[in-house]
């Protein structure tokens, strides 16, 4: 199966050109193209060292699902390879990716394995995890990258940062959803896809090194509002208040989060992204509760305390 290889970039610069490089070494050649979403000059030239990549630039910037719709609509291969322009992939993360789609027995997503830049042999992420109320939160993360297995549970969807998806059932499910300009837009697929009768694999051979939140960086107002309004946008979207159960959980999971936030991160801007993205999914097509899509995941739902050990980490290493 033969794929394109698409690379969202807002930063460029020394980071796009290591996963440039990296995606030189694969063990199979692919298209890739490289969405300068209004980066700061000096993409074409990285870009253009590289036969395999092709430069689409954007005069301003798009965002990451838009971006990723963009490249799509101009692959004519049979796979999609997504990958953070913050990644430094093993030699073998494409060919593995691809080679785990089998769109003739439903397997129509394939998740990669980040590991942490800081610190390999731990998994930073393998795809999603998701509770009955949809919060998100990455597979596997904090766990030995040596227990990893072919007895390992493959996740509900892959993490955009490191992901394959028929490109047919991609274009099928409508691409990435555009309101969500940043996070959260792999979740929305992710569903749409597994109601659609998609399942994702796992690909444990597969694997790249992440710089976690490189872009707007962990904890920032900008991070905390975006990821804010797809939780927002999300809870609307796919009907998941419509139970009092949901909705009383929601309301204890988002408040200790976005306190969190308000006392570690200074900002507050995480609860003005729930707000603004709950409103926008009232323009958005309503779907129905996935709950037959969470009872089809063989993983267990993320908790809060295992988000709080994530950030603790990311913290000490930040220095902050």
């Amino acid at each position: 199966m033969n794929a394109t290889v698409i690379v969202p970039t807002r930063l460029g610069g020394s980071r796009l050109e290591l996963l440039l490089e990296s995606l030189a070494q694969q063990t199979v050649t692919s298209r890739t193209i490289v969405v300068d979403n209004a980066a700061p000059a000096g993409v074409a030239e990285l870009v253009a060292r590289h036969e395999f990549a092709e430069h689409l630039r954007l005069e301003e910037n798009a965002g990451f699902g838009r971006a990723v719709n963009l490249a799509a609509g101009r692959s004519g291969e049979e796979a999609l390879v997504l990958v953070n322009d913050d990644c430094v992939c093993e030699p073998q993360f494409v060919e593995e990716l691809v080679a785990a789609l089998d769109p003739a027995a439903d397997v129509v997503m394939a998740a990669g394995v980040l590991v942490e830049a800081h610190d390999p042999e731990t998994v930073d992420t393998a795809g999603m995890e998701l509770d009955e109320t949809l919060l998100v939160f990455d597979y596997l993360n904090g766990m030995p990258v040596s227990s990893l297995g072919p007895e390992t549970p493959a996740p509900i969807g892959p993490c955009a940062a490191a992901a394959a998806f028929d490109r047919a059932a991609f274009a099928d499910a409508g691409g990435f959803d555009e309101n969500l300009f940043a996070y959260w837009e792999d979740v929305d697929l992710v569903l749409r896809l597994v109601r659609a009768g998609g399942r994702c694999a796992l690909a444990p051979g597969a694997r790249a090194t992440h710089a976690h939140s490189t872009t707007l960086g962990s904890g920032s107002p900008e991070k905390n509002y975006l990821v804010g309004f797809g939780r927002g946008y999300i809870l609307r979207k796919w009907s998941v208040l419509e139970s009092s159960r949901r909705a009383a959980r929601v309301l204890v999971e988002d408040g200790v989060i976005c306190a969190g936030q308000v006392v570690v991160d200074r900002t507050p801007a995480g609860v003005r992204g729930r707000v603004d993205g709950f409103s926008t999914a009232a323009r958005a097509p309503r779907q129905s509760y996935p709950e037959t899509a969470l009872r089809s995941s063989r993983t267990p739902p993320p908790s809060l305390i295992r988000r709080l050990r994530r950030r603790a980490r990311l913290r000490q290493r930040s220095g902050s």
